[in-house]
């Protein structure tokens, strides 16, 4: 559920039966809106950029089936580009613009117009397409609306390419009957919420989709209100800082369509007031100084946080000459869900223009929280300091010669937090120490609550404060929110089947803590443990994470929390979720003995963390940095899967049948990404110069786990059962 929204009543009742109702999404906005509306359980088919929303929503919602499995929709649509630089996708989304003009040339879609055309398409394999229909994957859904868009022919399937494929199995007059394809063209905000109507009308439940519009359109205008009555000098409009969105750097873009109302919601002056088009355009660097905005959000069509915040850093160059960089006021937003889609997600784009035109004006910020909304989806980029220690993947040009920070660079699971600096930590300890209820952040310059002030409140407001003292118990989205450990899923009870409660912690005296990354390592670290279950008695487990704070990837491992959370459910083993955050000054052993408190707070008293648990396998190294630092930790530590050979690991991954795709690869031309690694691709390695698990940094992998059954993919067996009958007795 988005900040601030009034949760969507979805029981009215559908108009067809679920049989009936089969629908595909070929733009991930449309998916975002099916998903709002209710209609998960009616996807078929989305486009291969829909995983992080389908992930997102299957993080706040229980869409699971009987066994406790998710059911994903087919992926339809492939990405095209060979290309991964701003400047050759430009040149590429030119060129297919251009090819797709030329091989449409005189030809009408049937389905678009409704008309009787005597000139076929072409092939679909004709009309080139940087995001081709995956066909196969088409008819088998078998869908019976299919949503695609019409604002960009390049960017998406279009209803020529639709009707090809569909009519392979169906005659004209028969698809007619059987199929409606609805294209969705909003130009403005308003239009947007127009499609949540038309979407939910196609789906029969029209009347959900008024109201999703209507609690759309009233939050928005109460977000303008409380913006407006909070910031300074509210009576003057030439008082509204003037911001410049870019939807593209290089070359470089301003914004488009929606956006200016966005930004006119957000009280912000558009930094391009005398714009005569809807369109984002291409424009000259010179158009933006000439604009001299006071702030700048950059928001990519196409790209996360973590990749916006990487581009704008190769534009500092540009964006140093600019009032706003020497100002530090230009920020990174996470474009394609708050910027560019046209999907619900724009409510919480609207705050977040706001919140980064408006960051030095507490009771504007304070006005925007207590609405509900967070401060997420965006970050502060410094373009003035020549060093590169704000890069989203915490990759540094020089490294520090102290040898921890050697030794921590090469550990899986661990994210460099820059110890050897003063950060806001510090800063935060210090005013807590003078009972102050708020701090000046050292990087921002912002104002920020302490500690103290939190708990005078007296509870969790479930905004994902900084430092919230009660480890974010109310906030609802943990996994896009927090900032401090906290739990990000408990087990549960299921059924009455005793297997569902192993590695329970209400009713065992020890508790294991497994430092786990999502990967075929820590998945094999569990299996050895429910070996070890077996064998030695019951014990509790908790899994823990660590994740980049901003971007919410677990280093290395390229992977979002959202998928750590999705293991942990399926699996049913508690995990705990510890944000590194960079510029802290925090060390990553600080933030470890955090987590372990608040494991400890929630462990009954009858129990206690007996070990810590790692997945290492044989770099000794590794093992020996925890081994010395680790152990100021007073826990025994545990390595049940260290110098096991190769050729039994391996069997016992293939014994699981669980899947583990290649998530990040630094060989990927012997290794490429989304790779399953399998009996088949280690034998392969054997022969190269790849280590055969990738233990040398060479990929990494996620463990998915929810494509086999729990009890398969923990390896439960009848003794396991026994064991548990004698401990619940």
């Amino acid at each position: 559920m988005f900040a601030a929204e009034k949760s969507v009543d979805t029981t009215t009742t559908i108009s067809t039966t679920s049989r009936e109702l089969r629908i595909a999404c070929l733009e991930p906005s449309a998916t975002a809106i099916c998903l709002e509306l209710g209609l998960e359980q009616y996807l078929v088919g989305v486009t291969h950029e829909c995983g992080g929303i389908l992930d997102r929503h299957y993080s706040l919602e229980d869409c699971t089936d009987d066994n406790g499995n998710i059911n994903r929709p087919l992926v339809m649509t492939k990405n095209g580009l060979t290309v991964n630089s701003q400047a050759d996708i430009h040149l590429a989304i030119q060129k297919t613009a251009a090819a797709v003009a030329a091989a449409t040339q005189g030809i009408s879609c049937p389905i678009r117009n409704n008309n009787n055309n005597d000139i076929l398409p072409p092939p679909s394999t004709d009309i080139p397409s940087l995001y081709p229909l995956i066909e196969v994957n088409m008819l088998s859904a078998r869908p019976t609306v299919i949503f695609t868009q019409d604002l960009c022919d390049v960017c998406a399937p279009n209803t020529a390419a639709v009707r090809r494929c569909l009519l392979k199995n169906s005659s004209s007059e028969e698809l007619d009957t059987i199929v409606s394809v609805i294209a969705l063209q909003p130009h403005t905000l308003h239009e947007v919420t127009d499609t949540f109507v038309t979407i939910a009308e196609a789906c029969g439940i029209k009347e959900r989709g008024q109201r999703l519009k209507d609690d759309f359109l009233n939050n928005l205008k109460t977000l303008q209100q409380a913006i407006q009555k909070n910031r300074r000098n509210n009576h003057d409009p030439s008082t509204m800082p003037k911001l410049f969105i870019l939807e593209w750097l290089d070359p470089v873009f301003d914004s488009g369509h929606w956006t200016y109302e966005m930004m006119e919601y957000a009280c912000v002056e558009t930094a391009r007031p005398d714009k005569h088009t809807h369109k984002a355009v291409v424009i000259d660097w010179d158009d933006v100084y000439k604009a001299d905005p006071d702030v700048i959000v950059v928001g990519c069509c196409g790209f996360d946080l973590e990749r916006n915040v990487r581009d704008t850093l190769g534009k500092k160059e540009r964006l140093q000459k600019l009032r706003a960089g020497q100002s530090h006021r230009i920020y990174a937003a996470h474009g394609d869900w708050y910027i560019a889609q046209p999907a619900p997600f724009l409510l919480q784009g609207v705050a977040l223009l706001a919140q980064c035109a408006y960051q030095n004006e507490q009771k504007v910020l304070d006005a925007i929280a207590g609405l509900g909304y967070e401060s997420l989806g965006w970050q502060a980029v410094d373009v003035m300091t020549n060093h590169t220690d704000s890069l989203p993947n915490g990759k540094r040009k020089e490294k520090t010669n102290t040898s921890l920070f050697v030794e921590e660079s090469m550990i899986a699971d661990m994210e460099d937090l820059f110890p050897d600096k003063d950060g806001f930590s510090q800063a935060h300890d210090l005013a807590c120490e003078e009972g102050e209820l708020s701090y000046v952040d050292p990087e921002t310059g912002y104002n920020v609550f302490t500690k103290i002030a939190h708990m005078k409140r007296g509870k969790c407001c479930g905004n994902g404060c900084r430092h919230c003292p009660y480890s974010h118990k109310n906030v609802k989205n943990k996994a896009a929110k927090i900032q401090q450990p906290s739990i990000l899923y408990q087990q549960e009870r299921r059924d009455a089947d005793q297997k569902s409660q192993i590695f329970s912690i209400d009713t065992s005296k020890e508790i294991k803590v497994l430092f786990f990354s999502g990967g075929k390592d820590s998945f094999l670290a569990i299996r050895a443990l429910v070996k070890s279950y077996n064998q030695n008695g019951p014990f509790g487990l908790v899994l823990m994470t660590t994740f980049d704070a901003a971007s919410r990837i677990i280093a290395h491992q390229e992977v979002n929390i959202d998928q750590i959370i999705k293991q942990a459910f399926h699996l049913n083993i508690t995990l705990v979720g510890i944000p590194l955050r960079k510029g802290s000054g925090e060390t990553y052993i600080d933030r470890i003995r955090s987590g372990l408190e608040v494991i400890k707070s929630f462990v009954p008293s009858q129990g206690c963390i007996s070990s810590l648990v790692f997945g290492d396998l044989h770099l000794s190294p590794v093992k020996e940095w925890r081994d010395k630092f680790l152990t100021q930790l007073n826990y025994e530590l545990e390595y049940p899967i260290w110098k096991i050979s190769y050729s039994d690991l391996i069997e016992d991954l293939e014994a699981s049948k669980v899947p583990c795709q290649v998530s990040g690869s630094t060989r990927e031309k012997e290794v490429p990404l989304g790779t399953v690694f399998d009996k088949k691709l280690y034998e392969r390695l054997l022969d190269s110069d790849i280590d055969s698990f990738g233990e040398c940094g060479e990929f990494h992998s996620l463990a998915m786990v929810w494509d086999v059954s729990r009890t398969t993919a923990l390896g439960l067996t009848d003794e396991v059962n026994a064991t548990l009958v004698v401990c619940n007795r």
